[in-house]
């Protein structure tokens, strides 16, 4: 587990009022030097930090010519994740996000399963250790009904090849995958964690967003840091992130070793369709047994 409170992070790193400040005065910087590189790399990277990828892919494409970075970022940000090339340093991470992954007739159901019976159920989310720690997490989780459960095992598992060529993952055999269905009240909030450590090899990680409508809650987005991927359990991650934001009916998937959080949820009202939630899935490499020396 990270040592960066998302709390803090979120007052000065990732606020959306300084990252919104930050952009005013970077495009009247622009207004008097339209061409001027470094403003518009730390415009390009405001973006990222805002989840305005599509303005964020623009700048990047028109800076790819001079870096490898800012190639990879247009490739990431654009859609193109296999065009991504990388490097062997902390950097960022390439995702895949799949728009309206569930019919509306399916999203229906799982709105009025929510209200019906999910919460007759509920608990407090825990860590991978099974432990509690308000200070790192806080959320509920809730039972997830079958018919969808078998429905993202089905999808995941005829995926995943396409899923590992387009983020480029090394090639394992995939074990078990999980499924959690989660939701996040006013103040709520996962802290920089990462879903890869020693003992646990986990893979890919998904994130599905959805909620009630009309949309009462702010935050909640999905921060993938930029992260040395190919390091082990305590591997390097920078300040520099990517926001997912909490798009309806949006499944995003990402390495498991990244370094990611989850930022504060803010609601006007304690009524539950006011939440964010999310079913979270991870992909495990399948687990093989040591081989005997005398065998």
């Amino acid at each position: 587990m990270a040592s960066k409170p998302i709390l803090n992070f979120e007052q000065i790193v990732a606020n959306p009022q300084i990252l919104k400040l930050a952009e005013k005065r970077l495009l009247k910087s622009l207004e008097e030097r339209p061409d001027e590189t470094e403003y518009l790399w730390q415009l390009a990277e405001t973006y990222r930090k805002q989840g305005r990828l599509d303005k964020a892919a623009a700048l990047y494409q028109r800076l790819s010519k001079q870096n490898l970075l800012a190639n990879d970022l247009y490739a990431i940000m654009s859609g193109e994740p296999e065009k991504f090339v990388g490097q062997d340093k902390c950097y960022p991470v390439p995702f895949v996000l799949k728009h309206d992954y569930l019919t509306q007739a399916e999203l229906s159901t799982l709105r009025e399963y929510i209200q019906a019976e999910a919460w007759d159920n509920h608990g407090r989310s825990e860590l991978g250790n099974g432990e509690y720690d308000e200070q790192i997490r806080q959320s509920y989780d809730l039972p997830l009904p079958q018919w969808l459960r078998q429905k993202m095992l089905n999808d995941i598992s005829t995926s995943l090849p396409e899923l590992s060529h387009l983020l480029q993952s090394p090639h394992v055999e995939f074990g078990r995958i999980d499924l959690f269905l989660r939701a996040y009240g006013n103040g709520q909030f996962f802290s920089i964690h990462t879903d890869k450590l020693l003992n646990v090899c986990r893979h890919l990680s998904m994130t599905y967003f959805f909620y009630f409508e009309p949309q009462q809650f702010t935050g909640g987005d999905l921060l993938i840091f930029d992260t040395h991927l190919s390091q082990g359990e305590k591997r390097e991650f920078s300040e520099n992130f990517t926001r997912l934001r909490a798009t309806q009916n949006t499944l995003a998937i990402f390495p498991s070793a990244s370094y990611h959080a989850v930022s504060t949820v803010n609601t006007r009202t304690e009524n539950r369709a006011a939440y964010r939630y999310a079913i979270n899935a991870h992909v495990w490499e399948k687990a093989h047994k040591r081989k005997n020396n005398n065998e």
